[in-house]
């Protein structure tokens, strides 16, 4: 594998590309089947680990070998990058690497508060062992798909301790294989790292007992090196687990302290609060003044309906993002066009199950499971949305917002499947009926943009359209289940009771 990634980037000398990727190579097999057998040997798991990392590598170097010939021409994608911003922060950091300064001894602002400064402080420390003569970037590819693949197991480990083996496979495969999610984790970015502790960081809180007093380092070690590449997602994703442990564990806790827990658990839940304020407020404006002024009818729209609703649409038309039609329908290279449907698809087959998986509390009997899913599905929806708000509606920042969280989002989705099958539930066809409802008329619409293939229907008409089929869909559901099924049941066992 390293004499071939050497052959497919003649950069620098040859001996040395084959010297450094072999080197990434074999430390990332060794410690990826380190931590397999440590975690149980399970054959399943073993062969989640090996298509996570490879899938991951065969998307990166795929993409950054056939990106200069099939991207589009400026600077970033003509490199082999898919993200701008992992363009400038890996250039970054081979210029550190090759200045001869102290990685760790630059600037505050530059190595914490920047959104990618341990990002750039662990890429600068790769190249400069690694690659000390050229410019390497598929070295942090290779990185980043082990870091991934490292957290898969202790992922399902979590799960299935706290749950059972079936959705801890479902989970798992769904988290592999999610579209943004081999996106973001097979490219330059810092999505890997956060993922792949955030996911340890769940075992070890899943997991801790008294008797494994251990397991806190591990915590520990983990949410400070979150905090070294991120420390916003690190306290988000440390008091989101902390919730967790609480509410798993409140069925033990001694009534004296049940009240003072509780008092924690509100604590916990308004530092949240005030947490993603202040992160909307830091450039929320900037991200929706952009998606404003970059799309004329975005701009229409909210001069029709005025601009103290300006906030509330760019949320909702951020939550619809990448919207499936639009992906569908507007001209643009192959290769984006192929890469856009895979994004959109993934996130309209996952965005019904997270409103699925509301309806699906109700069901719940059992306390301490109840809490626990109320917290993750409460807490999913509130970061689609507060993710949105943030990004302003822009395409490519909601989704890679929303996968900061990706593991619960997946896990809180895999559950709404079980449930729907469990209980044979009409809910979710009924949520599915609605969204097909959303991708008919706004393929119209795109379409009828693009193409000028048949009528169009004015925005306004068409979301009146979509709302009005929707209340239909859910208010018909609600009664069938309410009035209608009851007394067919009723009348089926009396039936029986005759015969």
């Amino acid at each position: 594998m390293g004499a071939g990634i050497a052959f497919l980037f003649p950069i620098g000398k040859f001996w040395i590309s084959w010297l450094s990727s072999t080197v990434l190579l074999i430390a990332a097999m060794v410690i990826l089947y380190s931590i397999w057998k440590w975690l149980g040997k399970i054959k399943t798991v073993g062969w989640m680990i090996i298509v996570a990392f490879c899938l991951r590598l065969i998307v990166g170097l795929g993409i950054s070998y056939v990106l200069p010939s099939w991207g589009w021409d400026e600077p970033a994608q003509k490199a082999g990058y898919l993200f701008y911003d992992a363009f400038r922060r890996d250039g970054q950091a081979w210029e550190l690497a090759q200045s001869g300064e102290s990685i760790l001894n630059q600037p505050r602002e530059e190595l914490y508060t920047d959104q990618y400064g341990g990002m750039l402080a662990i890429s600068a420390m790769i190249y400069r062992s690694l690659s000390p003569e050229a410019h390497r970037p598929y070295l942090i590819i290779i990185f980043c798909a082990f870091f991934f693949a490292l957290g898969i197991p202790f992922f399902y480990q979590a799960v299935h301790h706290r749950w059972d083996e079936k959705l801890a496979k479902l989970a798992t495969w769904c988290l592999i294989l999610y579209p943004d999610g081999i996106l973001y984790t097979s490219s330059q970015m810092r999505e890997p790292i956060i993922l792949g502790l955030s996911m340890i960081a769940f075992w070890a809180i899943m997991t801790w007992t008294n008797k494994k007093r251990w397991i806190l380092i591990v915590l520990f070690v983990t949410m400070a090196f979150m905090a070294v590449v991120s420390s916003r997602i690190a306290i988000t994703v440390l008091l989101f687990l902390l919730a967790i442990f609480f509410l798993d564990r409140m069925d033990s806790i001694p009534v004296r302290l049940k009240k003072a827990s509780w008092m924690f658990f509100v604590v916990v839940f308004i530092v949240m609060l005030i947490g993603s304020w202040a992160w909307l407020r830091s450039s929320a404006g900037w991200d929706m003044l952009v998606t404003e002024t970059g799309s004329g009818w975005v701009t229409k729209v909210i001069e029709e309906i005025g601009t103290q609703f300006r906030i509330p649409f760019l949320t909702v038309y951020g939550i619809a993002q990448p919207v499936l039609p639009a992906t569908i329908a507007e001209p643009t290279l192959p290769f984006w066009k192929a890469i856009n449907i895979a994004r959109a698809s993934g996130w309209y087959l996952l965005a019904p199950l997270l409103i699925y998986a509301v309806f699906s509390l109700f069901k719940q009997k059992q306390p301490a499971e109840r809490r626990i899913w109320v917290w993750m599905v409460l807490f999913s929806l509130f970061w689609v949305v507060i993710s949105s708000a943030r990004a302003g509606g822009d395409q490519w920042d909601n989704p890679r917002y929303r996968a900061n969280m990706l593991p619960w989002l997946i896990l809180v989705a895999s559950w709404a499947i079980q449930q729907a099958i469990i209980h044979r539930d009409a809910w979710l066809p009924r949520w599915l009926l609605v969204e097909a409802v959303f991708l008919g008329f706004f393929t119209n619409w795109y379409f009828s943009r693009y193409f000028l293939t048949w009528k169009r229907l004015f925005f306004w008409q068409m979301v009146a359209w979509i709302v009005g089929l929707s209340v239909l869909i859910l208010v018909s559901g609600f009664v069938y289940d309410r009035w209608v099924k009851p007394k067919l049941l009723k009348k089926e066992n009396t039936n029986n009771d005759t015969a």
